[in-house]
């Protein structure tokens, strides 16, 4: 009852998954990252373990290919798993067990693959890669890889989205986004846990976290220079 873009930007060397679901506090379990290394889902019958065993052994240099087989191998129900991995550079990886519910596939675009189980139908996938592929308007810039992976949630919500048992629709009561940029030394991660309305949730905590981002970064690395929280964001209103 899950769907997901993973996305990655060339020029910044930054990975990242945007991911819905009817379950509660997806972002506790489904998606791993790690800057210049992958970025993982997880989903269907969720097993953290994977995620985190195929990033471990691609950081102890292990062939991506390689590292996602022998952790699927490693797990003793992989008929229940949906597993995707985009590293920097190679062609995303997805598997998809013979026991996952219908809809579900993914789809790979440029830079981007789009996954999904328990879906409404076969267009949720395909709206939100082209959502994230989308060109930027013109005389705007391109946008940021959290709005790509935004657009590309909302998309796939406004195709329907997911679809419980009975087919009836069901509504995404948690998401996540995850951005790592190289350098930086935690990612952009943004959750909501439970929601009526988790994708609309997610966007409005991104806008009001992404200009609090460099202070968080600033503050982890040192700290001695720094204005306190508050006046921070004062500074920032007045901008």
């Amino acid at each position: 009852m899950t769907f997901t873009i993973l996305g990655r930007n060339p020029s910044t060397g930054e990975l990242g998954i945007g991911i819905a679901t009817y379950s509660l506090a997806v972002g506790a379990t489904c998606p791993q990252i790690m800057p210049g290394v992958g970025v993982v889902t997880s989903q269907a019958s969720t097993n953290p373990a994977i995620g985190e065993e195929i990033i471990e052994l691609i950081e102890d240099g292990i062939d991506p290919a390689e590292a996602f087989m022998r952790s699927l191998a490693n797990d003793s129900h992989p008929e229940y798993r949906q597993i995707a991995l985009l590293s920097p550079q190679d062609d995303p990886m997805v598997y998809s067990g013979a026991n996952i519910k219908p809809v579900s596939g993914h789809i790979s675009g440029i830079d981007c693959v789009a996954v999904g189980n328990f879906l409404a139908n076969n267009n949720v996938l395909g709206a939100m890669k082209t959502a994230f592929s989308a060109p930027a308007q013109p005389g705007s810039k391109e946008p940021a890889l959290t709005e790509r992976l935004v657009a590309a949630l909302e998309a796939g919500k406004e195709a329907g989205g997911q679809a419980g048992s009975d087919n009836a629709h069901l509504p995404e009561r948690s998401a996540a986004l995850l951005v790592s940029t190289p350098g930086e030394r935690f990612p952009l991660n943004i959750r909501i846990d439970f929601s009526t309305d988790a994708i609309s949730d997610l966007k409005r905590a991104l806008d009001a976290y992404q200009p609090m981002h460099e202070y968080y970064l600033n503050r982890a690395d040192d700290p001695t220079e720094l204005p306190s929280q508050d006046e921070w964001i004062k500074k920032l209103n007045q901008m």
